[in-house]
């Protein structure tokens, strides 16, 4: 998880407890996770982890860089001890569910899956299809990865599809795996759970 909780536009709002409940989603996982969270340039998050959640999740603070940078992802791929990668924005959350479904599913280098959002109107969560062959219809919330590929350090908020396609070039053993049991808690501009 890559943690910057600074004011930016399309920024969720209250990410402060939604930081929170991100990583106890994690913790309340039905399999044994390695959570690593990266905060980028945030002394607040290491706060909240020192608070919450001391030796329960490993936390590294690197300067801050520019926004949707990649070098906050990639330092938690470098850190972390496993070799299936998944990932969490800290407004989002995880079914409790979600990474057993990954592994039980995971065949070859890396799978991608659906979401789940909520619907504002309706008032209930809804799944949503994700199509990595698209642009804009798949992010960093949908794929898992062995360590084969790295983040590109590029700002701006296409850094998922480019990442995506860096998958695509670094291994055709893919799958797609149906829901994946991820809640996407923030869409700017959109709505804010």
């Amino acid at each position: 998880m890559a943690s910057y909780l600074g004011n930016y536009k399309g920024a969720a709002l209250n990410r402060e407890a939604k930081i929170v409940r991100a990583i106890q989603s994690i913790l309340d996982q039905t399999i044994k996770v390695e959570p690593v969270i990266v905060a980028d340039g945030c002394q607040k998050t290491v706060e909240i982890i020192n608070k919450n959640f001391a030796g329960k999740v490993n936390g590294f603070l690197i300067g801050k860089q520019s926004t949707w940078s990649g070098v906050p992802r990639n330092t938690g791929i470098e850190m972390a001890q496993g070799d299936i990668i998944c990932y969490l924005d800290v407004d989002d959350f995880l079914e409790k569910d979600h990474c057993e479904k990954i592994e039980r599913n995971f065949k070859g280098d890396w799978v991608w899956f659906d979401d789940i959002v909520y619907n504002r109107h309706l008032k209930q969560w809804k799944a949503r299809k994700c199509d990595v062959n698209t642009k804009g219809l798949c992010g960093t919330s949908n794929v898992a990865h062995r360590k084969i590929t790295t983040w590109p350090v590029i700002g701006g908020y296409a850094h998922d599809w480019v990442f995506i396609q860096n998958l695509k070039n670094a291994s055709k053993n893919y799958k797609y795996i149906g829901h994946g049991g991820y809640k996407v808690g923030h869409v700017p501009g959109r709505y804010d759970v």
